[in-house]
């Protein structure tokens, strides 16, 4: 009898252990209208409660579609057709920053057109014990935000101030000379919009053992090709931001295992 209930415990102990590890299925397809066109999604796998909120919500956002709905092709509202011959995305594919029992960290890549196309990449994170989306306001302290948007401010003004004053000394010819002061213009004008006012438009994506954070480049589409700076990555150690973050933050991030 005692055998049998220690049997009985290992066995559900090893069910729950198995129940809690998640893995990814990609889910890869090419655009019906232009074949070349690729499209990837990662379908998160494992408590099945807890995979589909996790998968519903990025869908829902990324790809406009509800995946309790019945759909051809998860992918069928972004690319194009016969019948809507403009794709709302050019392509997609994603990187995955962090998979473990913890937490879940995924970037997309991809191409948004309108009335021009311009290539972006967002970040979604979470924490695979609730479900819940991690983002810097659920992380942080009120004081700890105040505090890493005067670190990213002062961060982007050195680079900036940087590389004008290598633009300034740079030898050039006559043609080339217009184009670097219309790039110093350019960075000048984006130094005016510093400091930042707010975390909000800034990605977030979360290492083993690091946050990487990323603003957008001071160019608009016009000006793309002005701007060799493109967009601003910092990274941080988690070590190094542990005084900025909340308690569930901290629970979170040092918790990988």
């Amino acid at each position: 009898m005692q055998k049998f209930l220690l049997l009985f415990i290992m066995a559900l102990f090893f069910t729950n252990c198995k129940k809690n590890e998640f893995s990814l299925t990609n889910i890869k397809e090419s655009s019906p209208k232009y074949p070349t066109l690729i499209y990837e999604f990662p379908l998160l796998n494992g408590s099945e409660e807890i995979a589909n909120k996790i998968n519903r919500e990025i869908a829902n956002e990324l790809l406009d579609i509800n995946l309790n709905d019945k759909y051809k092709s998860i992918f069928e509202n972004i690319w194009a057709t016969e019948n809507k011959p403009m794709s709302r995305l050019s392509f997609l594919n994603y990187k995955i920053n962090t998979l473990n029992q913890n937490l879940y960290s995924v970037t997309f890549y991809s191409e948004g057109c309108g009335a021009y196309c311009e290539e972006f990449n967002i970040s979604y994170n979470y924490n695979l014990q609730n479900g819940n989306e991690l983002t810097l306001d659920t992380i942080l302290t009120s004081k700890g935000k105040d505090d890493l948007i005067k670190i990213l401010s002062v961060k982007k003004r050195k680079k900036i101030e940087g590389y004008i004053f290598h633009l300034e000394n740079e030898e050039a010819t006559i043609e080339d000379k217009k184009m670097i002061d219309e790039s110093i213009w350019l960075y000048k004008d984006c130094l005016t919009r510093l400091p930042f006012k707010t975390l909000d438009y800034i990605d977030f994506k979360i290492k083993k053992d690091s946050i990487i954070l990323e603003s957008g480049r001071c160019s608009n589409h016009a000006m793309r090709a002005l701007d060799d700076l493109g967009n601003y990555s910092y990274a941080f150690h988690i070590s190094d931001i542990e005084t900025y973050l909340n308690e569930y933050g901290l629970n979170t991030l040092t918790n990988q295992n």
